[in-house]
Parts: C-alpha cells; structure tokens; sequence
C-alpha cells in the first residue's frame, strides 16, 4: 500500500513538472513577442514583471479578492470550531 501511495505521489509531480515546464516555454514566448505575459493578448499596461493586458490585470485582482475572503471565512470557522465556551 505504501509503494502505491509513493507512485501515485510521483506521478502527481511528474505531470507538475511538465505542466510548469509547458507553461514557462508558453510565457517566455509571448514575453518575446511583447504579447501579455500571462495570456498572450495585446499588452495595454506594465507591471514589475512585464507586459499585461487590463483583463489579466483586473482578473488578479478579483482572484486576490476571492482568496483573501475565503481566508477570513476560514479563519472564522476555525475560531467557531475550536474557541473554547
């Protein structure tokens, strides 16, 4: 059971690898071509790591809204769940 549970956790970083190795080569091309860095549109903004189009821009923002919500609802039930009465 165990050596089963080690392969599948090779497996699982296995295909990481390929997927981050897959998406750098992607990311690097457009970055030449003076595309968007995250999706490969036509850039009309600069951030500290290079061009971005304000979709992109304005997607980061609602996905850092969302996680830092979820973290305080979290954090939240974990006080219910554990504070002592």
């Amino acid at each position: 059971m165990l050596k089963l549970g080690f392969n599948f956790l090779v497996v699982v970083l296995l295909v990481l690898v390929v997927v981050f190795t897959w998406r750098t080569k992607r990311r690097e091309k457009w970055e030449r071509a003076g595309l968007c860095y995250s999706c490969g549109a036509i850039p009309h903004t600069t951030d500290k790591h290079g061009r971005i189009c304000n979709d992109c821009v304005l997607t980061r923002k609602i996905q850092r809204g969302l996680a830092a919500f979820m973290a305080l609802v979290a954090a939240t039930i974990a006080a219910w769940i554990y504070w002592p009465f």
